[in-house]
């Protein structure tokens, strides 16, 4: 008899266990996605750049910029830029060149105070990251490799202080999460986005 409480022990006892292992494993992918996911998008900050961002805005020295082809939509630096004015750091103001016109960039006393320009970088306001995994899709085989499809929203993260996020409003993920999606392979190192 006491045989067989324990193998009718360890029988109820195996049973819990692979359910909870089951429903752990949902996490981990979840939060194997984030980190992978994160990984990618903190490659790279959002910033209004130059080509030449090695200088020191002086008051009374304005900086020219070729606008050269612009397409229509949403544009992350013309928000940037936007913000930067709406600010009061930076007077942006359009100069006739030719056939077109140059933006002319002129720091405010305001903008003189604060260090907002990175002479490597320009104007930064952050970098994405991921708000919350919606969904993804049942990691299959493709082309030879295992992927998934992640629906997720991210925010912005690593805000200067000196940002005011009511300047920047137009700037997407300053105040709401955006919904996206992108596509991770499994490597031997876990989940990658490419």
């Amino acid at each position: 008899m006491g045989c067989g409480l324990s193998v009718l022990l360890r029988t109820y006892l195996v049973i819990p266990g692979s359910l909870f292992g089951g429903l752990g494993s949902g996490c981990g992918e979840k939060g194997d996605f984030e980190k992978a996911i994160n990984a990618r998008l903190s490659t790279s900050e959002l910033c209004y750049s130059l080509k030449n961002n090695d200088f020191a805005f002086n008051k009374g020295f304005p900086v020219k910029v070729n606008n050269g082809y612009r397409s229509s939509g949403y544009n992350v630096s013309d928000e940037i830029l936007n913000g930067l004015a709406e600010q009061g750091l930076l007077t942006v103001s359009q100069e006739p060149n030719g056939f077109g016109s140059m933006t002319v960039l002129d720091v405010t006393d305001k903008g003189q105070e604060i260090d907002f320009w990175n002479r490597e970088k320009g104007a930064c306001v952050g970098h994405r990251a991921v708000a919350e995994i919606k969904s993804w899709t049942e990691p299959s085989e493709g082309n030879g490799v295992k992927m998934t499809q992640v629906t997720f929203t991210w925010k912005l993260a690593g805000v200067p202080s000196w940002v005011d996020k009511n300047a920047f409003s137009g700037v997407k993920g300053m105040d709401e999460p955006v919904e996206t999606k992108i596509v991770l392979v499994k490597t031997n190192d876990g989940w990658k986005a490419n």
